[in-house]
């Protein structure tokens, strides 16, 4: 009877050593399978850096433009008419999104060229360009 209970008792151990061994291997081959992957990237990080620091310098260029057309007298003298706030729109600038700056950059542009330039044949549009610019920064806000 006791070599039963030897042999018993021997199986187990067994058994419990190949389920430890088991897991021991199974756990080993994750963590070095995952550490593994987290070393590969599909883009290299100083290509990510590089690309958010374009596009940091853009949306500043984007936000000198619409807020150097704000800051021109004719635009603040048309708002004050309008009973429009420039400095809210300023304030305003900052929030927008790297889209709709972009946008309003475009256009700032636009009517800076031809406020530069002295237009008189162009006036209308210019204004409802200003217009537009200023009513979508208060809008945003």
């Amino acid at each position: 009877m006791t070599d039963v209970w030897f042999d018993c008792q021997t199986v187990t151990e067994v058994c419990m050593r190949i389920r430890t061994m088991t897991v021991c291997f199974v756990a080993c081959s994750l963590l070095l399978s995952s550490s593994a992957l987290a070393q590969q990237h599909v883009v290299a990080p100083a290509i990510i850096r590089q690309a958010i620091a374009d596009q940091a310098a853009t949306d500043q260029q984007n936000r000198k433009a619409v807020l150097g057309v704000l800051q021109q007298s004719q635009v603040r003298d048309m708002a004050k008419r309008l009973g429009l706030d420039v400095t809210r729109a300023e304030g305003a600038v900052s929030t927008l999104t790297s889209a709709e700056l972009a946008g309003l950059a475009d256009q700032a542009r636009t009517a800076d060229a031809e406020l530069a330039g002295g237009a008189n044949t162009i006036v209308i549009s210019t204004t409802v360009l200003l217009l537009i610019i200023i009513i979508v920064i208060l809008i945003a806000q």
